[in-house]
């Protein structure tokens, strides 16, 4: 059985573009795109973290995977 899930197109998430990036409606962090190829996953560089209470879990700077489809994102 194939498991369904929601895929960003190409065109929504821009390598080199600055995003602000929500969960559950609460932002977290803006980042820059390192790394997209459409689907579900992208490498992305935390530029400013906006959350008080998530700071312990994101510093600026730092690079890792997400699943874009989990994430409220805004363009910059």
């Amino acid at each position: 059985m194939k498991v369904e899930h929601d895929k960003v197109s190409l065109n929504e998430f821009t390598p080199g573009n600055t995003y602000q990036m929500a969960l559950k409606g609460n932002p977290l962090y803006t980042a820059e795109v390192l790394k997209f190829h459409g689907g579900c996953w992208a490498t992305i560089r935390v530029k400013k973290v906006l959350a008080p209470d998530v700071r312990s879990s994101y510093v600026e700077g730092m690079e890792f995977d997400i699943k874009v489809a989990e994430y409220d994102v805004t363009a910059c």
